[in-house]
């Protein structure tokens, strides 16, 4: 078991505990204290439910109550935020009650959102299932719904009071889940950590073994942490960890309007290869080194190339992203391997060129 921590240095200090190890959900009254709590009340989707929710349910200390949300990104949309602030008015939750997120980023997202803004805000934890969650959007306190066909455009910085990770969620996951994961825990090495981006590029994702799989975790909360701690909003250095986003985010949103869709790590994986080729246009990386982060992410069975979208379309997608001001496409590149730079802005002229060839 490791047990990480997480301490923000914002006006209000605070400090929140991250859990790694394996059959943690069983022990899961051991790790937190939830006697505190007037009521509990488990936020999950139709995939999760059959393999954990029962199991969350026998170890817990008391009776809960619980929501059932449809699986997938179209469950982060504003109709099922209302239904489980519907179902939390129901089960008669108050302030002191304490909501449980049990799945990947779309539950850790909505169920984030719901708990920062039911009653001013209430307590949550989060039980990440997939390996993105547990590497990405279950630390950090981003919450978030997507609206008007913009992905997490409405959202709270809320952060949670525990985060509980549990790999053997891992072994459940289809190998598409385990490679969408991947894209994120390359990408923390690529910004921050060269020797980490070397270790898990090493072999084949599914040929890591559980321990290596939990070392791995820890290492991509830690990277996280660093700059969570530092800049819980977003206004300086946080901004680290949208690399391949601006892109990829664009990717992704046109990606669920058509018979094309792709998971966020995949749509990731796109946007870092692009980006890079912008990062080569303006002189800011190498091209052997965007070289050999493409070959990188094909080698683990990552897409590379954008799908067939309109230029045009991609352009609108990334000029909605909150990341950007004054309607300037703002990006985070990479200047080598392990080091990532912020606040890069490009010409619209540089951007349609580089998706011509991406």
């Amino acid at each position: 078991m490791k047990k990480l921590s997480i301490k923000l240095t914002t006006t209000q200090e605070r400090e929140y505990p991250i859990f790694v190890g394996s059959h943690v959900i069983e022990k899961i009254d051991t790790l937190f204290n939830f006697s505190r709590y007037s009521k509990l009340f488990i936020i999950t989707d139709e995939t999760v439910a059959p393999f954990y929710l029962e199991k969350l349910r026998n170890a817990l200390p008391a009776k809960v109550a619980e929501i059932i949300l449809p699986s997938g990104e179209s469950a982060k949309e504003i109709q099922y935020l209302t239904k489980i602030w519907q179902q939390m008015i129901a089960e008669q939750i108050d302030r002191k009650s304490l909501i449980i997120n049990l799945g990947g980023g779309v539950i850790g997202d909505i169920g984030g959102f719901a708990a920062s803004t039911y009653m001013r805000g209430v307590d949550f934890i989060n039980i990440p299932t997939t390996l993105l969650a547990q590497v990405d959007e279950s630390v950090g306190g981003k919450t978030m719904i997507n609206f008007a066909g913009i992905k997490n455009i409405v959202g709270t910085f809320y952060q949670p009071s525990a985060v509980i990770i549990d790999v053997e969620t891992i072994k459940t996951l289809p190998a598409r889940q385990l490679l969408n994961g991947f894209a994120e825990i390359i990408k923390h090495g690529l910004i921050k950590d060269k020797q980490y981006f070397d270790l898990v590029t090493s072999k084949k994702p599914t040929d890591f073994s559980q321990e290596e799989l939990i070392e791995i975790i820890a290492r991509s909360n830690v990277i996280k942490a660093e700059f969570v701690e530092s800049d819980e909003k977003e206004s300086g250095m946080r901004k680290i960890v949208n690399y391949g986003h601006t892109i990829g985010h664009a990717i992704e949103a046109l990606s669920l309007e058509s018979k094309k869709s792709l998971l966020h790590g995949e749509a990731i994986s796109i946007g870092m290869v692009a980006e890079n080729k912008i990062a080569v246009e303006i002189g800011l990386l190498s091209e052997k080194n965007a070289e050999l982060v493409k070959k990188t992410l094909e080698n683990t069975g990552l897409p590379v190339e954008i799908p067939d979208f309109p230029i045009d379309e991609i352009i609108e997608k990334m000029k909605s992203d909150k990341k950007n001001t004054g309607g300037t496409i703002n990006f985070t590149l990479l200047k080598s391997i392990g080091e990532g730079v912020i606040n890069q802005t490009v010409s619209e002229e540089i951007i349609r060129k580089t998706l011509a060839t991406s």
